[in-house]
Order: C-alpha cells, then structure tokens, then sequence
C-alpha cells in the first residue's frame, strides 16, 4: 500500500500515463486480422469471428496460428519483461517500484488493446494469449499453475473458451495465495481477469446451451 501511495503522489503518474498508452497502442496490433486481411478476408468475419489463436488455427491452418500465439504473447511479456529487469539498476532515475507499476499498468492496457484495437474498429480477439504473456512475467508462479490447469482442462474437455474461463478466474486465487501483500499486482490480475471473462460472455452462453465448439469442430 505504501508503494501506490508514493507513486500516485509523484510525478512518476507520467510515465504510468505512457505506460499505459504504449500498451494500448501496441495491444491494438492484431496479427489474426493482418494476416486474414493479406489474403482478401477478414479473420472477424471467418469461423467464429474472434481474432485470435483458435479461430486462426480453424480457419488459416498451423502455422498461421503459431505466429498470432507468439505475437500475442510476445506484445504481452517484452515490455513488462524489460521494466523488471532494469528495476533494480542503478542508471534508472526512477524506483523499483515505479517500474514494477509501469509493467502492471502495461499489462493491463495491453490486454485493452487486444481486445479493443484502435486500428480495427475496436473490435480484436478476446486477450488469453496477450493475458498470459504479460502475467506469466508479472505473475510467475499464478501463471504457471494457471497454464497447467488451463491443459489439464484442455485435455479433458477439449473447450477452449471453458479452459481459459476457468484458468483466468483461477489465476486471481493463486495471486493471491502466492503473492500476499501485493496489492498493485492482485489489483491489476482482477482487472484482467474481469475483462477476459466479459469477452467470454458469448462463449459462456453456448456453453450453457451445449452449442461451444471444441478445440477444431463445432459441438453437435
């Protein structure tokens, strides 16, 4: 608590402004659509709409989706990743916990982005990917115990929406068993946590009504 007290009254509020718009602006470039757009189409208008890892895989094949994985991914841990680790240098004017903060706020704005791209309309893929990027730096140990959970769930029921549902509710918990005391973390995991499970919401519904596709074919 007393980390955010001392940097919500400084002048570090600026580099959490730039933070959070980087994240924003580099969130918003979605390779799903960039990649459909090269081939005539628009991936928000193929298969399930989303644009993200699975709809990619579903309808443009492996390889397609192995680099919006690793882009998704990459465009959420890079950033977050170099603020941690020249946190503690002796050159950075600012503080350890000023960094640390930039890269929650990163995070989460990153997460905005994918979902929400300026350059698309606002309308991007759903965030699991960017998420787990950026909390597996932030959030190490939450995050690998998520993504097991996540391939466990994988392996059983095949459902990619009910997976990450389930994998991202759980990573607040484990947040919070892990890391006690980290308040700016635990807060920024709820507020991934709350966007991810609202871009669900259709995906929650099928689910309900037996309609979800599985991992490749739509459930009959």
């Amino acid at each position: 608590m007393q980390a955010i007290i001392r940097d919500l009254t400084s002048i570090n509020i600026l580099y959490f402004i730039l933070a959070a718009a980087f994240g924003y602006l580099i969130g918003s470039v979605n390779l799903s659509i960039i990649l459909s757009k090269g081939k005539g189409k628009d991936i928000r208008e193929m298969g399930s709409g989303n644009a993200g890892t699975t709809n990619t895989l579903r309808t443009m094949g492996k390889g397609a989706a192995a680099m919006v994985l690793l882009f998704d991914v990459l465009k959420g841990c890079l950033i977050p990743l170099v603020l941690i680790l020249v946190s503690n240098k002796a050159w950075m004017p600012i503080y350890v916990t000023t960094c640390e903060s930039m890269a929650y706020i990163y995070a989460f704005f990153a997460v905005v982005g994918h979902c929400f791209p300026l350059y698309y309309g606002f309308k991007g893929g759903k965030g699991i990917a960017t998420a787990a990027g950026a909390l597996l730096v932030i959030s190490p140990a939450a995050t690998t115990l998520a993504l097991v959970e996540f391939v466990i769930l994988m392996v059983l029921f095949r459902y990619v929406s009910l997976s990450s549902i389930v994998a991202v509710m759980n990573i607040v918990v484990f947040t919070a068993l892990l890391y006690p005391g980290e308040a700016r973390l635990l807060v920024i995991t709820v507020a991934i946590a709350i966007l991810a499970i609202y871009k669900h919401k259709t995906n929650i519904v099928r689910l309900r009504n037996g309609e979800e596709s599985t991992m490749f074919y739509k459930k009959k």
